[in-house]
């Protein structure tokens, strides 16, 4: 009696836990609450890929909003698992995109993106069709697997502009004491380890089918991500104060709090403008090469194999070098330098070592100040920030407007 007592607790338990998983899995779908929605949606534009891991699903079609209301827009893949509806035309050469979210255009719709908007450019008498490549989160090996990838299904390649992002193999302080590591060290980490890769493919196909799984899964890495914050808070304070304690004492309870100006009639047009939120430190001259560390054996590896790739194939590859970080860009507009501004220093020397020519728009970034354009129906002067999504560091629509004007310039020279 008592073994078949055990029995039917055991099956009543089983049965409750089966019932609230399938009720919550079912509320969650019906309800889509807004707060888990851009998530799910950015999740099943998703797919996994046995070589790198996560690519783009193919015949997407997804209106996403952003969780804060940053952005919004319509993301559609075509048959491959590119962004946008085009599929490639056999009839015309190609110009490829490669490389992270930046460049698969998260910000904006797909006819906005800077990838799409070079559809139809002209070089030395050809007309290109423009193909995005792009996927965000992908470090350097990722890129060059993804470009070996499809190199094989799409024909007449000729161009690809490889975007070289500054989280491939450099990352900040504080991210790092949070656990954040560059795309590339990640992906090292992780190259030859078969038990992550098979429970890296368990997790990312559960968490795509289940809306449950899904919200759990993001309920664990946000708040192991905020007790990494916390502890790297707390520690940064206690060292202060161990090693500075009048200055602590200072700083924390006798500094006035500083009013900011919220009158629009009281301010005037500024660019560029202090940076809300940003403490931004520039330089007279910036850092001596032969100061930075070398790029890490992964990221050589997969600047090489791509390299060799274009090679093979008779493929022109131009490294570019987008600003995508703020403080670079407003250094830039004092006359200054700023330290953020290395990644792309210590990648162009490598690929120029090995006789690639690059692109560096920063100095395109001269003509983002006063620029005239028009937001929720509003005409206004643009000020750095509006090229940028407050606090995300995507291109805005605007932004990806200037990268393709940029981008032009400097291909039809």
């Amino acid at each position: 009696m008592d073994m078949l007592r055990s029995f039917r607790r055991l099956g009543f338990l089983i049965f409750f836990s089966l019932f609230s998983f399938l009720f919550l899995e079912l509320f969650l779908n019906f309800a889509n609450p807004p707060a888990l929605r851009y998530y799910r949606d950015v999740k099943l534009l998703h797919a996994y890929h046995p070589e790198y891991g996560v690519t783009l699903a193919a015949n997407e079609n997804r209106f996403v909003r952003h969780y804060a209301d940053l952005w919004q827009g319509r993301f559609t893949t075509n048959s491959l698992g590119l962004r946008g509806k085009e599929e490639p035309n056999p009839n015309l050469p190609k110009l490829v995109c490669l490389g992270d979210s930046m460049v698969m255009g998260f910000g904006v719709s797909d006819e906005d993106t800077f990838c799409s908007l070079l559809n139809g450019i002209q070089i030395k008498g050809k007309t290109y069709q423009s193909l995005n490549f792009g996927v965000d989160a992908y470090g350097s090996m990722g890129s060059y697997k993804r470009l070996l990838d499809m190199s094989e299904k799409v024909s007449d390649i000729q161009e690809v502009l490889f975007f070289v992002s500054p989280n491939d193999f450099t990352m900040p302080e504080e991210l790092r004491a949070q656990g954040i590591l560059p795309d590339d060290e990640s992906d090292a980490l992780h190259e030859n380890d078969l038990v992550w890769k098979k429970n890296f493919k368990t997790q990312f196909e559960l968490t795509r089918v289940s809306f449950l799984i899904h919200a759990l899964k993001l309920a664990y890495e946000q708040t192991k991500v905020k007790l990494l914050i916390t502890k790297y808070s707390i520690l940064t304070d206690l060292s202060v104060f161990i090693s500075h304690p009048f200055r602590y004492f200072h700083d924390s309870f006798f500094l006035p709090i500083k009013q900011e100006n919220c009158n629009p009639k009281e301010s005037n047009f500024e660019c560029p403008g202090p940076v809300p939120g940003i403490q931004i430190t520039c330089t007279d001259k910036p850092d001596e090469p032969s100061s930075l560390p070398p790029l890490g054996e992964t990221t050589t590896r997969a600047y090489d194999s791509m390299i060799t790739l274009a090679k093979e194939k008779g493929i022109k590859l131009t490294p570019v070098f987008l600003p995508m970080q703020i403080e670079e860009v407003y250094c830039r507009q004092l006359g200054k330098f700023n330290s953020l501004g290395n990644y792309a220093t210590r990648a162009k020397l490598y690929f120029e070592s090995k006789g690639v020519k690059t692109i560096d728009l920063l100095p395109n970034t001269d003509q983002m100040c006063g620029r005239t354009f028009v937001t929720k129906g509003i005409q206004k002067k643009a000020v750095i920030q509006d090229y940028y999504i407050p606090g995300d560091g995507h291109l805005t629509k605007i932004g990806n407007l200037w990268a393709k004007e940029s981008i032009v310039k400097e291909l039809t020279k």
